[in-house]
């Protein structure tokens, strides 16, 4: 029989105070609440058992308290019969939890104060009122969330940092740095500060690593895996000439720094943050990431970027060609099929599907699901892929950017000549106005089309990707897809030889100078100077 059930016995009382601020733990809040506890249990007789506190936490759903759990672990084990607080909110915030917390410590026998709302969990206008101010912290913490929220959404829109720093930055407060990463690792520790911790900037060895990542990512022939396991080798060396080991950060007051993983290295390639920006994937997700979930809402940030934009596209581009395909397994190199995506069976459109055994080699996909009975024969690879090489170096070839010139320029003369003689027969009435304003389209337009910048831009990409063409052999597989995808939509294939081709948009232009030779319009039946007349439609 314990004390509450024995009103002879004085109760067995146990104090509880909280502060959530890290620096109210110096303060004076912690020491106020212990003498309004112990004047509380002293002026109702009650037997001080001990005070239980925690420092520096906050009371919020889910957060961790030490000393809440070793209280209602003792309270199970009946050490005590009362918990005396000086306010409900430094004992719970949360509703739910604290209405939780109350019934857990009924059902053992014990009860509940609070000084200074005078309430005492054992009369009933006690248990009334509890609720109400339950609810009332609870709005408080909504409210203050909410506060919150707003302050850091409107802080990100302006281009500053929010949240735990990323892996790469710093505050740039040397002097009075606490970056796990800083004494005795980073040669800017304790020196005079360099920002006023408002703009975050590159941490001076991290953002070595993140650089690192980027560039051994972007060579295309190397895993997340492989990355982490070359990042725990590497010695860096820094500008001063002294060496440290790339190590991952940690998370102060909780993990030292540790060793770098796949999953690290994956985060840190998606992260806006290294090419200057900021990203938004919710109300309270700012610059952060999420897989396979696109931002809200980017915006440019004001801290300095790691990684230039052009590195950090690239590395986007990687990831995407590779996909679901590793590069090593089992320590050993994954074939990649460049057509993957790209090419179809020409007899029943089935995508076709890159295997091997000791070679390469493509098979209808719905063949291989039984979901027709296509007679589509198994491709070899080399060859289907060879054959689409030089038939886009044969395009390319057909249509020389020199030669091209001069007949672009040829074709626009008499185009203009066409157009000359179709306004001189509809003033003599010998052709009506919709032929004439079919040769004034055809003239504008061959006009429009050599003064605009497009036949630069065709120079140019035939520019790009003639070289990897010829080079075919050398490049690796994946430098392959990245290129076939940039010139071919879809390509048909029927036993082992391509059937029919869909260049992409930027590389239909060369093939349509390869195919027509400027001459679109050739062939046509036409009158008189290549005009047609009205008896001739």
């Amino acid at each position: 029989m314990n004390s509450m059930q024995n009103p002879s016995v004085p109760y067995r009382a146990v104090g509880y105070r909280r502060v959530s601020m890290p620096d109210q733990v110096n303060g004076f809040s912690l020491d106020a609440q212990e003498t309004n506890i112990t004047k509380y249990i002293e002026t109702r007789n009650w037997q001080l058992i001990n005070i239980y506190v925690d420092a520096g936490i906050s009371a919020k759903k889910g957060s961790k308290r030490p000393a809440l759990e070793k209280l209602l672990l003792d309270a199970k084990a009946g050490k005590f019969d009362v918990v005396v607080v000086d306010k409900i909110d430094r004992f719970y915030r949360h509703l739910g939890g604290l209405l939780a917390t109350l019934d857990d410590l009924n059902s053992h026998g014990v009860a509940f104060a609070s000084v200074q709302e005078q309430l005492d969990f054992t009369s009933p206008w006690g248990k009334l009122m509890l609720t109400v101010l339950g609810t009332l912290a609870e709005i408080y913490l909504d409210n203050l969330r909410q506060e919150t929220r707003k302050g850091k959404l409107q802080r990100a829109r302006q281009g500053l940092w929010v949240g735990e720093l990323p892996f790469g930055y710093c505050k740039g407060l040397c002097s009075r740095c606490t970056n796990p990463n800083g004494k005795d690792y980073c040669p800017e520790y304790g020196k005079p500060d360099k920002t006023d911790g408002k703009i975050i900037m590159p941490h001076p060895v991290e953002s070595l690593v993140v650089k690192k990542v980027f560039d051994w990512y972007c060579q295309g022939d190397t895993s997340h895996r492989s990355i982490a396991d070359e990042l725990n080798k590497t010695i860096l060396t820094l500008p001063d000439g002294s060496t440290v080991p790339a190590r991952q950060r940690g998370k102060p007051g909780k993990t030292d720094p540790r060793p770098f993983t796949r999953d690290i290295i994956r985060d840190m390639v998606l992260r806006e943050t290294y090419a200057g920006r900021l990203a938004f994937f919710g109300n309270d997700e700012v610059g952060k990431h999420r897989k396979r979930k696109k931002p809200l809402e980017i915006v440019q940030a004001k801290h300095q970027a790691i990684i230039d934009e052009e590195t950090f596209s690239r590395a986007q581009e990687m990831r995407i060609l590779k996909g679901s395909n590793c590069i090593k397994k089992h320590d050993r190199p994954v074939r990649i099929y460049p057509f993957t995506g790209i090419l179809r069976c020409g007899y029943c459109g089935g995508p076709m599907r890159g295997t091997s055994s000791r070679r390469r080699y493509y098979k209808d996909g719905n063949k291989l699901d039984h979901l027709c009975a296509c007679p589509q024969t198994v491709v070899i690879a080399d060859k289907i892929e060879n054959q689409m090489v030089e038939w886009l170096l044969n395009v390319i070839n057909q249509s020389d950017p020199d030669n091209n010139e001069k007949e672009a320029y040829a074709f626009f003369v008499e185009q203009e000549k066409r157009f000359d003689r179709a306004k001189e027969l509809y003033l003599l009435g010998e052709v009506d106005r919709s032929v004439y304003e079919f040769e004034k389209e055809k003239f504008e337009f061959e006009r429009n089309n050599l003064q605009t910048d497009s036949y630069h831009a065709r120079i140019t990409f035939v520019s790009l990707i003639q070289p990897q063409l010829e080079n075919w052999q050398k490049i690796s597989n994946l430098e392959r897809k990245r290129l076939l995808r940039l010139v071919i939509e879809v390509a048909y294939v029927r036993g082992n030889a391509l059937a029919a081709i869909q260049p992409s948009s930027a590389f239909l232009p060369i093939t349509a100078l390869a195919i027509t030779g400027f001459h679109p319009f050739s062939g046509c039946n036409s009158g008189e100077g290549g005009i047609r007349t009205r008896d001739r439609f």
